[in-house]
């Protein structure tokens, strides 16, 4: 009897692991054959830099400038358009680089240690790129770490990699500010403060990268912080580059005849389109040499975004309405129930009404977690968070639509209110939004009932 039981469950087993392997190995396939497809679309000319202008990169991580920006901030340097590049972490949160780098285990010392080597690799880049290494700033916070700061921005952080619970780096620009969100935005402002940018580049809210969706809330808010304190002549114009999106760029290596187009699940974005001269490429293409520590480990993706041009997308204004990117990784692929396609948010006095579409109907045991973030007229940070199912959560299904009502008292007086919606199962992430600004309303704030939205045309499935 117990053999059979045991033939019963490996044959379960076996037949359960065939279905999931051949799913991914069908959706990767698509993957590839439905981003290779995407070339003859065409996409707007970046708008043409002027003399006036002053570009500021911020980049999550060392290498990221360049993956994002290389040939940008050749073309600029070329033309004399001054260009400050901000690093946000050091980089030394990459334990197969620290092992490689020192060539013992990747303790905190030697993440230390990786993390001076990537902020000199940095400086070396930037020459490559044209530009004084002096036009490089870190801030040396966490590396896999700021969305953690985000989401919990009033608790100091300790770092996984190098347990430092503060800047650890002498040659950042505040060694030994602590790992809260307040100080790194501080320390994010004063670069902008100091430079005056007319353009502001830093990564996707959507990158699959925490780090990358943190720095899009980082950058942001730092921006209108010194809007509102008046330290700035004028409003920047935000850009948003992208470097992680599942296995893009497709095809991955170096193929420099080939246009860089956007990652399936972006195409509707409104991106630009920057050409890159021979010159420009070739240059990028020495810089993310530069950059040793990472191209030893990841030389075919690295090489992957040098390519005839590099692609950015205008940051909106906050809007009540989200288009999430839809069967975009093979978990949702699998798991439908968890695939967020549209997100509407607005807020009251005492909460704020939310309207959450998903491809099919939401239902236990999937999770979904909702933080939301509001920052003061002094800068100070509040964030809450809920889950669903919860008995205490108001809340009402239409088809695939979740309206839930969440209270939060002082998001009537917050200057500034973000949202981000991720949907678990067993505690695993399977999709996640980006940090939303929430624009101002002025809709009735009792929690029932809870009144059917009027949405724009739901993507095509």
């Amino acid at each position: 009897m117990r053999r059979w039981f045991v033939r019963l469950a490996l044959a379960v087993a076996g037949g359960l692991s065939s279905y999931i392997g051949l799913s991914v190995l069908l959706f990767v396939a698509t993957m590839h054959r439905a981003s290779l497809s995407q070339e003859s679309r065409h996409w707007r000319h970046f708008p043409p830099l002027e003399t006036h202008d002053r570009l500021l990169i911020v980049a999550p991580h060392p290498d990221d400038e360049v993956l994002g920006c290389g040939g940008l901030i050749a073309t600029a340097a070329a033309l004399h358009i001054p260009v400050k590049v901000v690093y946000l972490t050091a980089g030394d949160g990459f334990a197969a680089a620290a092992a490689l780098t020192t060539r013992s285990a990747p303790d905190a010392p030697s993440c230390l240690e990786l993390g001076q080597l990537r902020i000199q690799e940095a400086r070396n880049a930037l020459q490559q790129l044209g530009l004084n290494p002096e036009a490089g700033v870190c801030l040396g916070y966490p590396d896999r770490g700021l969305l953690a700061m985000a989401v919990r921005p009033n608790r100091v952080y300790r770092s996984t990699a190098t347990q430092a619970t503060a800047v650890p780096y002498p040659n950042a620009q505040t060694p030994g500010a602590p790992y809260i969100a307040p100080a790194l935005i501080a320390d994010l402002r004063r670069v902008i403060t100091e430079f005056q940018p007319t353009r502001v580049f830093t990564t996707h809210p959507l990158d699959d990268h925490e780090d990358h969706t943190a720095a899009a809330l980082f950058t942001y808010e730092a921006i209108q912080q010194a809007l509102a304190a008046g330290e700035l002549v004028q409003k920047p114009a935000l850009y948003y580059y992208i470097v992680h999106r599942g296995d893009w760029p497709l095809p991955q290596g170096e193929f420099r005849n080939r246009p860089l187009t956007p990652p399936l699940g972006l195409l509707d974005e409104a991106w630009f389109s920057l050409p890159l001269s021979h010159t420009a490429q070739e240059r990028k293409r020495i810089a993310l040499q530069a950059h040793e520590s990472q191209y030893a480990l990841m030389a075919r993706f690295l090489s992957s975004f040098v390519r005839q041009n590099e692609l950015f997308a205008p940051a909106s204004p906050p809007r009540a309405y989200y288009i999430q990117p839809y069967d975009d990784n093979p978990a949702i692929h699998l798991q439908p129930r968890a695939d967020i396609v549209s997100v509407q948010a607005q807020s009251g006095r005492e909460g704020v009404r939310v309207s959450i579409e998903t491809l099919k109907p939401f239902r236990a045991p999937y999770q979904m977690e909702l933080t939301l973030l509001t920052v003061d007229s002094a800068g100070d940070w509040s964030d809450t968070r809920w889950r669903y199912p919860n008995a205490r959560l108001a809340a009402r299904r239409d088809g695939n639509i979740l309206h839930l009502w969440l209270p939060h008292r002082s998001i009537g007086t917050a200057e500034r209110a973000y949202l981000m919606v991720s949907v678990r199962l067993y505690g695993a992430e399977l999709d996640r939004t980006g940090f939303m600004p929430i624009p101002p309303s002025a809709v009735a704030d009792a929690p029932t009932p809870l009144s059917t939205p009027r949405y724009a045309p739901s993507p095509t499935h």
